[in-house]
């Protein structure tokens, strides 16, 4: 089995690593990079109420990536599932208090 190291050999940066190796996985290394952001960061702040740390918790992983788009590393579907886990925990958050 022979592997296409091309890619690898010609990246000259951290983002040119990581880019690399994100796109030998499909794209799957930064996506699950972000989700598991999203879940450290939402125990992380288990002490708050839930709702609270939804809403900090997808909004500060919207933001991360938003900015992953912009540097092209990750699909614009990720961003756009965040933003509407932001925008239905806000909303959730306004009728309900």
């Amino acid at each position: 089995m022979t592997y296409n190291l091309s890619l690898l050999t010609n990246s000259s940066s951290i983002s040119g690593i990581v880019s690399t190796a994100n796109s030998y996985t499909g794209g799957l290394l930064v996506g699950l990079l972000v989700l598991s952001v999203f879940f450290i960061m939402l125990l992380a702040l288990k002490k708050w109420e839930f709702d609270d740390a939804l809403l900090s918790s997808s909004f500060v992983s919207f933001i991360i990536s938003a900015i992953l788009v912009a540097a092209g590393m990750l699909n614009l579907l990720w961003t756009l599932g965040f933003l509407a886990l932001t925008a239905f925990t806000a909303f959730y958050m306004y009728v309900v208090k």
